[in-house]
């Protein structure tokens, strides 16, 4: 399975991006089945070849990321357009990572949380989100114009100009289509 770029800059946000052409009659929802997002988090490092999550807990992942997905994308979405993130957005990114915190090992100095089971998926993202939520990085959130993307995106540019999720889809796309309405 190929999965979209992961051009976000964190891995919640990268879940967020998990929707291709999102509200269109092409969109595409790259984790709609279990397989699907267990093939992505091995992708992404958050699992090995070895991870095992038994069948009758496939049904609960996807339930579960699927409403993480959301609830991220809801609060991105909302914080980029300088706007406060929905409470039930950071209440669901809050139930997952409290979730995942009860049975998680902590081990290092620093310390480090090791999650177990579904939660080394949906614990990490969760985590991810609220560290991204809680950083000096979220002045920098942003989302892809474009109303066939609106992924969402950290924009670590030294100036703060970056403006497309990728400059070879959504930038060379918008720059083509300016173009043409200046020589219509």
């Amino acid at each position: 399975m190929s999965f979209p770029h992961r051009i976000a800059g964190n891995l919640a946000l990268d879940l967020a991006n998990t929707i291709s052409r999102r509200g269109t009659d092409r969109e595409i929802d790259h984790l709609a089945t279990a397989a699907d997002i267990l093939a992505w988090s091995r992708q992404t490092g958050l699992i090995d070849d070895d991870f095992a999550l038994p069948s009758a807990d496939h049904k609960a992942l996807v339930k579960d990321v699927l409403a993480l997905r959301r609830a991220v994308n809801d609060a991105g979405a909302a914080i980029a357009h300088g706007d406060e993130p929905p409470a039930a957005a950071l209440d669901t990114i809050r139930k997952y990572a409290a979730e995942a915190l009860r049975t998680a090992a902590l081990a290092g100095s620093p310390v480090s949380l090791h999650f177990r089971g579904a939660n080394r998926i949906i614990g990490a993202i969760a985590w991810s989100a609220l560290d991204l939520l809680r950083g000096d990085e979220l002045s920098r959130l942003k989302q892809c114009p474009p109303h066939d993307c609106r992924w969402l995106f950290i924009d670590r540019t030294k100036n703060g100009s970056r403006r497309w999720c990728e400059m070879n889809s959504c930038g060379n796309r918008a720059k083509k289509q300016s173009h043409r309405r200046m020589a219509d």
